[in-house]
């Protein structure tokens, strides 16, 4: 098995959640929240998927996700 096999074999076991379709309910949020704070679309809809899922946005984007933890109720998991 190539690395790359085995990198997505591991991977596939995480306790990760992978979304190929966008609800409206995350398109609502997400709009709520690119109004909201100056961040990116990409950002926005991570972000919003989030919340609707309850789940934590893994990130290493201090810059970006700061002052939104402050405000709002989302669980990020810091990567450095």
């Amino acid at each position: 098995m190539n690395d790359e096999a085995n990198f997505y074999k591991k991977f596939k076991q995480l306790p990760i959640n992978i979304y190929h379709e966008i609800s409206d309910e995350i398109f609502a949020e997400a709009g709520r929240l690119k109004a909201s704070y100056k961040i990116s679309l990409a950002d926005s809809v991570a972000l919003a998927q989030t919340i609707v899922s309850g789940g934590a946005l893994l990130t290493a984007d201090h810059h970006e996700f700061d002052a939104i933890e402050k405000h709002e109720n989302i669980r990020f998991e810091w990567i450095r």
